[in-house]
């Protein structure tokens, strides 16, 4: 049966410190429903090994399989951004930004997870959207001129953002649903 996500290409943005199920639990979902997932990362070390976290404990890790500076918007259909501590890696890189704002410039589908949503801030494209992430961080999505809810996911436009873990089922099928009823650009 085929899907309207088959084949879309969805950029995994993660650095050092990501927290692995929220990359492991959407990219199962996504590849089951027939998307690409590609891991981009933001150096040539990225390639070896990303160290990820579970919780407080280490993670089983990940590699890149692109690096941010060789990609643009237009090679991807999609853009998931992991949180946990690698947002905080992500979020000062300016080819990370660049990449970002590319995304929201083409109304492409954008998710963020948690501490996510400060990567968006960072590219200057949270002001006037309404979002939440990880309760700790809604002072600095209201300081980016953003609308923080405290709700498991919240849909603005082309992005859609959730708190954590604790609310992966809402959000994985709501990413696939936008995912799905995307358009492709012409």
């Amino acid at each position: 049966m085929q899907s309207g996500i088959d084949g879309k290409r969805i950029a995994a943005l993660i650095a050092d410190g990501f927290e692995e199920a929220e990359l492991v639990e959407p990219r199962r979902v996504l590849e089951e429903a027939g998307a690409i997932v590609t891991i981009v990362g933001i150096d040539d070390k990225a390639k070896a090994k990303i160290r990820s976290k579970r919780g407080l404990d280490e993670g089983a890790g990940s590699k890149a399989e692109e690096v941010v500076a060789d990609c643009t918007a237009e090679d991807f259909d999609g853009l998931l951004i992991p949180g946990g501590y690698s947002p905080d890696k992500l979020r000062g890189n300016r080819e990370v930004q660049r990449f970002v704002k590319e995304f929201d410039t083409a109304k492409k589908p954008t998710f963020a997870i948690g501490h996510g949503a400060h990567v968006l801030i960072s590219a200057q494209v949270a002001r006037g959207r309404t979002m939440t992430g990880s309760p700790s961080i809604s002072d600095d999505i209201r300081n980016a001129g953003g609308l923080f809810r405290d709700q498991p996911t919240v849909q603005d436009g082309h992005w859609i953002t959730t708190r954590g873990v604790g609310d992966m089922i809402l959000f994985n099928r709501a990413m696939i649903e936008k995912l799905s009823t995307a358009v492709a650009p012409v």
